[in-house]
């Protein structure tokens, strides 16, 4: 009687472990290693852009994009072209941030030889391979650190930086490039509700718990007759 239950907690366990629900970035994190990502899932390419600026540290131009990968959920692409020197003096780039993710997935890529300077992405000659991704407290802010040792400086491109998510929706978001000052402006965020894997928990819990209740209410009413 008791072997639906278990096979239930099973499915439960599996789900929650799946790596398409895991948050590879957690919030309030910092240094978690970035993988090369695979080109195979991109998917298609729903909305791009590039914004050009100038903050008092560097100028530069950052390509921005949404992707549905091949998976049906979005994936979100930063690249940032250093240009040169800003209003006031000159240094290197330290760190692409964007948002809002709060309450989504997050997990962290940087562009494959594949999908180096594809579309509105350049070919990169500061891949920052060794860049690693952060997540603020509340989960809304996602990084892209470059290593202390080699930073975005003079006319570098960075890799094209994909950050993947369980959203399936997108609108208009914001982005930062950062270093002694920053570049701030528009670029895309998810949105649209996504249940959590918890979510899915209690989903399933409670559609077995109905299950085994109408299985108990059948057999009363066929002992009745």
């Amino acid at each position: 009687m008791r072997k639906p239950q278990l096979l239930v907690a099973s499915a439960l366990l599996g789900l929650m472990a799946s790596p398409g629900l895991a948050t590879v970035v957690p919030v309030a994190s910092a240094g978690i290693p970035i993988a090369a990502f695979d080109s195979s899932t991109q998917g298609s390419l729903l909305a791009s852009d590039v914004i050009t600026g100038q903050s008092l540290t560097f100028a530069g131009s950052l390509a921005v994009a949404v992707y549905r990968n091949t998976g049906g959920t979005l994936d979100f692409y930063y690249q940032f072209s250093r240009t040169g020197a800003g209003t006031t003096n000159s240094d290197a780039v330290e760190s692409i941030t964007g948002a809002n993710f709060a309450g989504y997935s997050v997990d962290a890529f940087f562009s494959d030889a594949d999908l180096d300077g594809a579309g509105i992405f350049t070919a990169s000659n500061n891949p920052g391979a060794a860049a690693t991704a952060r997540r603020n407290l509340d989960g809304g802010v996602v990084g892209v650190n470059f290593d202390p040792s080699n930073p975005l400086g003079g006319t570098e491109v960075s890799a094209t930086y994909i950050v993947r998510t369980n959203a399936r929706d997108y609108a208009p978001g914001t982005f930062g490039v950062l270093d002694g000052s920053s570049l701030q402006g528009t670029a895309y965020q998810p949105t649209g509700a996504v249940p959590e894997p918890a979510t899915w928990a209690m989903f399933i819990l409670g559609f077995g718990a109905a299950g085994t209740a109408l299985r108990r209410n059948r057999k009363q009413a066929l002992a009745t007759i």
